[in-house]
């Protein structure tokens, strides 16, 4: 009889998610995945709307089944225009999900961004973790949090979401925990949900590099002409540096950043070369201006990968802000040993199969 997970709660759900299908993968288990709810940010050349996550894990993975059947609902724009039609809704999301589950041993289910989502036509997220009888594993972000102790009132809070409409929240994996908060997290927070009934599955440290995109992933949202390093683009991109200032004042900030894209004009000559001796992950150039030939040859010399791009900084920065936030079936690919290192080590992946 088919495992199924239901992977609800905040950011870091897809990641985590490609980890534990292909640590299962690797134990012999036959998977599957399924997003029945997305968020349409991707169109397709034949026009169709996809989740680049759904993709990214369809792809990473070289699963078989179709998109149609792992992403039965895209939402566009409008939610309240389903309420006619939520009957024919839950029979396409049921069907689809049956399709995904024949033949599999285990289906990690991921959840829509924000729970709630649906709620208003009658479709809510415990009514699918009913549906699939599925083992619910909430998913906690640390990360960015002024008060940390404020994810043990999120957690009540969706456990009675849950509660109300007659099911319920089997775990917690607390993710990307800074260094700073890891004492109170094992003493304080975790104790804490355990007094709720809930077993907690895993305490993911902060890895940066997990979530962040490589300069594939840069050059494909930003459009961008690749000058030079072209066999470099498997660069992760973790800080990203603007250099607007005098090259003597920007080297302290090139420094500090670990991995960093560094965005400038292209005419900025000295400052791309001051920029170069810190060896950055990518040097992005704005404004559609071409460098000095002895850029280029510094890139080359320094193995750093340069990239043309026609926006403007500011608008340049926006776009890389956005790919951060973005799964892609490369990231994946190139993450994957540190990816399943953590699965390994930090989560409790046989008692997610367990009953």
């Amino acid at each position: 009889m088919v495992k199924t997970i239901f992977i609800v709660g905040e950011k870091g759900k897809t990641v985590l998610i490609y980890g534990l299908l292909k640590k299962f993968l690797n134990e012999g288990m036959k998977v599957g995945y399924f997003k029945p709810i997305s968020k349409a940010r991707y169109r397709l050349p034949s026009m169709v709307y996809v989740d680049p996550d759904v993709l990214a894990i369809k792809q990473a993975l070289n699963l078989e089944d179709k998109l149609e059947d792992m992403n039965p609902i895209t939402i566009t724009r409008n939610i309240l225009e389903f309420k006619n039609s939520v009957d024919l809704l839950k029979k396409q999301v049921e069907e689809a999900y049956n399709r995904i589950a024949s033949g599999r041993d285990i289906v990690l289910v991921e959840s829509y961004p924000n729970l709630e989502v649906m709620t208003s036509i009658g479709l809510p997220a415990p009514q699918l973790a009913k549906m699939f009888n599925a083992k619910t594993v909430f998913i906690l972000n640390a990360k960015d949090r002024d008060v940390i102790d404020e994810m043990i009132d999120r957690i009540i809070l969706h456990n009675c979401y849950f509660e109300h409409y007659g099911a319920k929240i089997d775990g917690v994996i607390v993710n990307n925990v800074p260094i700073y908060y890891s004492e109170r997290v094992e003493d304080i927070i975790v104790p804490e949900i355990e007094k709720l009934g809930l077993k907690v599955y895993g305490v993911i440290r902060e890895r940066v590099r997990l979530l962040a995109p490589t300069v594939n992933d840069v050059v494909e949202a930003l459009n961008a002409e690749v000058l030079e390093n072209k066999d470099k683009l498997n660069n992760i991109v973790e800080d990203i540096v603007v250099g607007a200032m005098a090259p003597a004042a920007a080297l302290r900030w090139f420094r500090r950043a670990v991995n960093a894209a560094i965005v400038t004009g292209g005419d900025r000559t000295d400052l791309i070369m001051t920029a170069l001796e810190t060896r950055p992950s990518v040097v992005i150039l704005t404004g559609g201006l071409y460098p000095d030939i002895g850029v280029l040859i510094k890139a080359r010399e320094v193995g750093t990968p340069i990239l043309l791009v026609p926006y403007d900084t500011y608008t340049t920065v926006e776009k890389l802000k956005e790919v951060q936030s973005i799964v892609t079936p490369n990231s994946l690919k190139v993450k994957e040993t540190d990816i399943l290192e953590t699965i390994e080590k930090e989560i409790k992946w046989r008692e997610l199969v367990q009953q």
